[in-house]
């Protein structure tokens, strides 16, 4: 196991491209996700089908509403290696038909490091009861 102060710095490094990810989806900016996404990406949620990386992308560049925000609640990053698991929750708020709507979900994003770099390779999502 890597020392503490290793771990800690890969989990910071882990959490900002978390971070980005984000900021993407905001901006529905498919080419800065291109750049996050692994090549074998899955998106997964209950109910839902199974995306891959392209479909998620276009899903994502599609989005039939104005994204206002979004952003993270108790994110945490926890590294195994080459592998990295983060979990929180995400909030978005969009303008969809004249009205502000917020979307909550609890998801897990799971990151390989290839080539020094920090890939999402899984995200999994499930929709919160409003609040």
């Amino acid at each position: 196991m890597p020392p503490r102060a290793d771990r800690g710095r890969a989990e910071r490094a882990v959490l900002r491209v978390e971070g980005r990810t984000m900021q993407a989806i905001a901006r529905k900016d498919a080419a800065a996700l291109r750049r996050i996404l692994d090549d074998e990406f899955v998106y997964r949620a209950p109910g839902g089908a199974e995306l891959g990386r392209e479909e998620f992308l276009r899903q994502i560049s599609s989005l039939p509403f104005e994204i206002l925000s979004v952003s993270g609640d108790g994110v945490k990053a926890d590294v195994f290696g080459e592998t990295a698991a983060v979990t929180g929750v995400q909030r978005a708020r969009v303008l969809a038909e004249g009205r502000e709507q917020e979307s909550v979900v609890a998801f897990t994003d799971l990151f390989v490091r290839r080539r020094g770099r920090w890939r999402l390779r899984l995200a999994h999502g499930v929709e919160l009861p409003g609040r």
